[in-house]
């Protein structure tokens, strides 16, 4: 799968209603962590803090769940 389409499930999912946002491993409080394409692949970054999150859980990967997620984005 490409980069930047793991990106854009990362972002659909971080902006859906009634899903657990991913969030700063260091502070839980701070806004929720938005994908970026680096030389190593995609990482999550808190736009709050210098963390960085190189693990993209493998849901990102799976076509059914993001199929669900459009789904779930299209019934608000």
């Amino acid at each position: 799968m490409k980069e930047e389409d793991v990106k854009q499930r990362i972002k659909d999912y971080q902006q859906a209603e009634g899903v657990k946002s991913l969030t700063c491993g260091n502070n839980s409080s701070h806004d929720k962590l938005y994908p970026k394409v680096l030389e190593q692949g995609v990482v999550l970054l808190c736009p709050n803090c210098n963390y960085t999150q190189t693990y993209i859980p493998d849901l990102f990967f799976d076509d059914g769940f993001y199929d669900w997620l459009r789904g779930m984005k299209s019934l608000i």
